[in-house]
């Protein structure tokens, strides 16, 4: 009897630590998975699941009717997600620029390792319309020495093992036409092994294929940007996560 209830302790303890895993360490997520495995990182409600830094600039981020809401004063603050290390995920979301600004989302994010940023690691670029093909639609990389933009908007590159960059153009990309100036615009952004893309309305923006193993980042976190330099207003709804 006592063996056959250790075996189904022993069973219990890993369907949790399976479902811990599956849920980029944070089973909380789990009841809000939905048909398509796309979970909800974001309630409605509170910031309970998520951190900002620098902490002095907490206020930087609210909860307003239902959205989260990212008011900058200029001095830039970044929102990042309390559940730990996502290596190969999708992530969907909509934002809306209330105010001309440079805002974007933390890909396998790592937080205290760069002197130049607060969170190194790839990043997509959001900006008002207007901004131009090197902010809106384009791929970053934070914290280290690699040219900054990766790729801007309508092209893809390819990184080869010694880090050099071979570009080329993506047939009926996003334009700025594409994007609803102070309305919302949906985001996916498909991470999958050394590929990294996004779309905006549907519309494939850049593309990143990353075969330098020296600086290349397979797992970290996921954030949002308040960029400095501008007082700015953006808000984000409807954030979701699939782990792959």
């Amino acid at each position: 009897m006592n063996g056959t209830i250790g075996k189904l302790a022993l069973v219990i303890a890993l369907l949790f630590c399976c479902l811990v895993g599956c849920v980029g360490q944070d089973y909380r997520f789990a009841a809000s998975e939905t048909k398509d495995g796309f979970m909800s990182i974001f309630d409605g409600r509170s910031l309970a699941n998520w951190h900002v830094v620098p902490a002095e600039q907490a206020g930087d981020w609210l909860v307003h009717d239902g959205l989260l809401v990212g008011k900058s004063s200029g001095k830039g603050s970044d929102l990042l997600l309390k559940t730990g290390d996502f290596d190969d995920f999708e992530l969907k979301l909509s934002y809306r620029f209330r105010t001309p600004g440079n805002s974007g989302i933390h890909i396998r994010g790592v937080v205290g390792t760069s002197e130049s940023h607060r969170v190194k690691g790839y990043h997509v670029d959001l900006g008002h319309v207007g901004i131009g093909p090197q902010v809106l639609g384009a791929w970053d990389f934070h914290g280290t020495p690699r040219g900054s933009v990766l790729v801007v908007r309508g092209q893809r590159v390819v990184i080869d093992e010694s880090g050099h960059k071979h570009f080329t153009k993506i047939d009926g990309a996003l334009t700025p036409r594409d994007i609803h100036a102070r309305d919302w615009n949906e985001v996916h952004v498909f991470v999958h092994g050394h590929r990294l893309y996004f779309t905006v309305n549907g519309k494939m923006a850049s593309e990143v294929t990353d075969n330098e193993a020296a600086k290349r980042i397979d797992r970290g976190i996921i954030g949002l940007q308040l960029h400095s330099g501008r007082p700015m207003t953006i808000e984000f709804r409807d954030i979701r996560v699939k782990q792959l």
